[in-house]
């Protein structure tokens, strides 16, 4: 989930070993987090779990929410909330996305339907700005890609799988 006001977003997927499914997404304008805590409730119920990778921003206290925090909204409504103490790195981010687009080895990880195409447009139409690795926020495709971003970098985040050999030993006779 990203927090905005125009617009506020989730992804919604399933997680199944090392697939996820994009099966609906969310998108409010000029909303707030109990609109979309309400929203998501319209939709999915209550009988079963939701998980909710957000944005790390959401432990912030602000003045127009009477001393809660986005997190504490969720958490109230009976989700789980699985969220990071600090922001990853951009790049990290969207390179944690990329490499469940396909793999090193081919293997594609991400499976989007048809029926969310606000992530299909942020997926094949994000740009960076110019001589730059930060995604370029004009066009408003960078929120439904954070919110995934915020997903996978919790659940799979990049990692470094090097092949190392024990370092040799050099002696001096």
């Amino acid at each position: 989930m990203d927090f905005n006001v125009d617009p506020m977003s989730a992804c919604v997927a399933q997680i199944e070993k090392d697939k996820i499914y994009f099966l609906d997404e969310i998108v409010i304008y000029s909303s707030n987090t109990d609109e979309m805590v309400q929203e998501i409730r319209d939709r999915y119920g209550t009988k079963i779990p939701i998980f909710i990778y957000p944005d790390p921003a959401s432990r912030q206290r602000k003045t127009s929410a009477g001393g809660r925090t986005d997190l504490s909204i969720l958490q109230n409504a009976g989700f789980k909330v699985k969220v990071k103490h600090k922001h990853p790195a951009i790049r990290d981010r969207v390179n944690a996305v990329n490499s469940k687009l396909k793999d090193s080895n081919g293997v594609r990880h991400i499976f989007v339907s048809h029926l969310c195409k606000i992530i299909v447009k942020g997926l094949t139409r994000q740009i960076y700005k110019e001589n730059t690795n930060i995604p370029d926020k004009e066009d408003g495709f960078d929120h439904m890609n954070d919110s995934i971003g915020y997903m996978i970098d919790y659940i799979r985040p990049l990692t470094t799988q090097g092949i190392y050999s024990k370092p040799t030993r050099w002696t001096m006779k």
